[in-house]
């Protein structure tokens, strides 16, 4: 009984195929990580980096509360976004986590956005 040779060839294509991953459509409720595409209003927004994120840490005082500003893809433009200011096209970046802390590094893969749009 010489079947299973010739099965093998298949069957790792078949396995190899089952590894390939799909294009995900955008969620739908403004919440991203840094490279998931989300939709706000008609625009698909997608986080790429975090250019500064100089916020006053959670167990700290600061005499000042910083800036996080992430480089944002907004349809074919990457524009950078500043936490709580609209962009010229009105959309924002609302919210991101995790706090900073003064004890940790905030890992890429940690990060969350949250991004609204204004419209007139």
């Amino acid at each position: 009984m010489r079947t299973l040779p010739p099965l093998l060839p298949l069957l790792s294509l078949i396995a190899i195929g089952a590894c390939a991953t799909l294009p995900q459509s955008p969620r739908g409720d403004g919440m991203a990580r840094l490279g998931e595409a989300t939709r706000v209003g008609s625009q698909t927004v997608r986080p790429l980096s975090v250019v500064e994120d100089s916020r006053c840490p959670e167990n700290a005082r600061c005499i000042t509360a910083g800036r996080l500003i992430v480089a944002t893809r907004i349809g074919r433009e990457t524009r950078n976004l500043e936490l709580g200011k609209p962009d010229a096209s009105g959309v924002t970046l609302d919210s991101a986590e995790p706090a900073k802390r003064t004890d940790r590094r905030i890992l890429p893969g940690a990060w969350r956005f949250h991004f609204s749009v204004i419209t007139p």
